[in-house]
């Protein structure tokens, strides 16, 4: 409810200026239409939120600066037998596996961000076979949001945000090999995101009660959270950079990037907040080949555009490029980037919109094929 409150009165003052499924480890019927992960072609996977399904596109006919969307898409995953749908999705470093999180993200008490759909309660966490299409569920403490995969792929860590009912506090470590929860980790209420640093030997992730972040070594999850370093107001996403000693956060509600010392992970520190320049932040996501920190900017009134804001570095200085306007309406949560840097993609949930962002040249352009909400988050194959 405070999510809520803060969020509206947030979006109205800025826009005056200017189905739960069976037990752990259960197999569902998924379906694919030509699952087409045996196409040989490079995948980006996008999760399609109340379309109750994943898309799976080719990477080089979206890249191509033509292809449409019926030229792009390679095939479907049913994933109707979980509802509402899948809000989130990560690929696994071999590029076989996607682990998906289906809930309401914070939509539930937000429906006007993203057009007032019907959101059908419930939520879960899967485990699909990009090649099959098979999905399999593994039912964590409270209703999953943001995932990490660990570098070796072997285990998957998801931060439990819940619904408006039932508001989550966990952070759960799953085997993604066996469907199985390993353990489940009180964090505090409203953890959103979770990311892991480069070597996968220590995660953060945010917690909204909080007004911060807590950072954990990830072999020994419980024994070394740390106390919650606060960040700003509505700290959403979180991102490593390169090495184990910096990170940043995304805060929502103060509009800006907090920078973090990380270097002592029982007691992080922060080291300066720089302002986004437009729009909401959401997400972050570092990309280690251009060492910059990619964040998309939600609209903060109706009629106004949605943009890409880039922060370069310079030692401990984040430098925020001119916002970059995107094609796609709101409510973009993360920008994805390939491992080389080239392009960036952004799913707009509300306008079925994905982008596709040449970061050299900031050319942008976008295909649309889905009638319901989504795509709400994208993943390249590594």
């Amino acid at each position: 409810m405070a999510k809520c409150i803060l969020w509206s009165a947030c979006l109205s003052l800025l826009s005056l200026g200017g189905c739960s499924s069976s037990d752990s480890g259960s197999a569902g019927a998924g379906g694919t239409a030509g699952a087409g992960g045996d196409s040989g072609a490079r995948l980006v996977v996008t999760a399609d939120w109340l379309n109750q399904s994943l898309t799976l596109l080719d990477y080089d006919k979206l890249v191509d600066g033509q292809s449409d969307a019926e030229a792009s898409i390679i095939g479907e995953i049913d994933l109707s037998d979980w509802g509402p749908g899948p809000v989130e999705v990560e690929i696994t470093p071999d590029g076989k596996t996607a682990v998906v999180s289906v809930g309401p993200a914070f939509f539930d008490t937000l429906p006007a961000l993203v057009g007032n759909p019907e959101i059908t309660p419930g939520g879960t966490l899967l485990i699909v076979d990009l090649e099959s299409g098979q999905a399999e569920q593994v039912q964590t403490e409270d209703v999953p949001l943001g995932i990490a995969i660990s570098p070796d792929g072997t285990t998957a860590y998801t931060a439990n945000y819940g619904t408006s009912d039932a508001r989550g506090d966990s952070l759960s470590i799953i085997d993604i090999a066996g469907r199985r929860v390993i353990e489940e980790v009180n964090v505090g209420s409203g953890p959103e995101q979770v990311a892991l640093s480069a070597d996968g030997s220590l995660g953060i992730v945010n917690v909204v009660s909080g007004r911060g972040v807590r950072l954990f070594e990830t072999a020994d999850v419980a024994g070394t959270l740390s106390d919650v370093v606060e960040t700003g107001s509505d700290p959403s996403d979180v991102s490593f950079l390169d090495g184990n000693d910096r990170a940043v956060t995304a805060n929502s509600f103060s509009f800006d990037v907090t920078l973090l010392d990380t270097s002592n992970p029982s007691s992080p520190t922060v080291l300066n907040r720089t302002a986004l320049g437009t729009g909401v932040p959401y997400g972050v996501t570092y990309v280690p080949a251009r060492d910059e920190v990619l964040a998309p900017a939600a609209a903060t009134g109706t009629d106004l555009p949605t943009y890409l804001v880039t922060f370069t570095r310079d030692a401990d200085t984040l430098n925020p490029s001119l916002p970059l306007e995107l094609p796609g309406d709101n409510f973009p949560l993360t920008a994805t980037a390939d491992s080389s840097g080239d392009f960036a993609f952004v799913a707009h949930i509300v306008d079925h919109k994905l982008t596709i962002i040449e970061l050299d040249t900031g050319d942008t352009r976008s295909i649309e094929w889905l009638t319901e909400s989504g795509p709400s988050y994208v993943a390249v194959q590594p």
